[in-house]
């Protein structure tokens, strides 16, 4: 495996801990803050919101100082080449359709009683961890598959 074949898996696997650190802290600032939600899961959503930010905040820092690594060794250019700007376009694309279904179930849940905040923050969540996710998921260049 040459050098941008790592930095490529390093910065996949950086996006799906970004994924999860970012729904955790959404998630989690939303149950910890909704009035409707007890106590009993409130402090440990607030737990999981704080170590969920720390993860996205360090994954983004990790996934940035990689970028930065391909930059000073000229490697750039392969790595934001057509191919991943299709797949960011793509998973652009998918988390528009992520945010739109979640919204729709935002908005019928909401009917019923549930906090419009929680529904928010999960919604905010869904959809940034939906483009991250999407994201690999359209950049897998299958390597090696004949």
């Amino acid at each position: 495996m040459d050098v941008v074949d790592q930095i490529t898996a390093r910065m996949r696997a950086l996006l799906l801990v970004q994924a999860a650190g970012f729904f955790a802290w959404q998630a989690g600032e939303g149950l910890a803050r909704s009035a409707q939600i007890p106590d009993a899961i409130s402090q440990p959503a607030a737990i999981a919101a704080l170590i969920g930010g720390a993860v996205w905040a360090v994954g983004l820092f990790a996934y940035f100082a990689q970028a930065w690594r391909a930059r000073r060794r000229g490697l750039y250019d392969l790595l934001n080449d057509e191919w991943a700007q299709h797949a960011r376009k793509r998973a652009s694309e998918s988390a528009f359709w992520i945010l739109m279904v979640s919204v729709v179930i935002s908005m019928t849940l909401s009917n019923f009683g549930l906090d419009a905040m929680l529904l928010l923050k999960i919604n905010v969540g869904i959809a940034i961890s939906g483009y991250f996710l999407a994201n690999v998921w359209f950049d897998t260049r299958h390597e090696g598959d004949a």
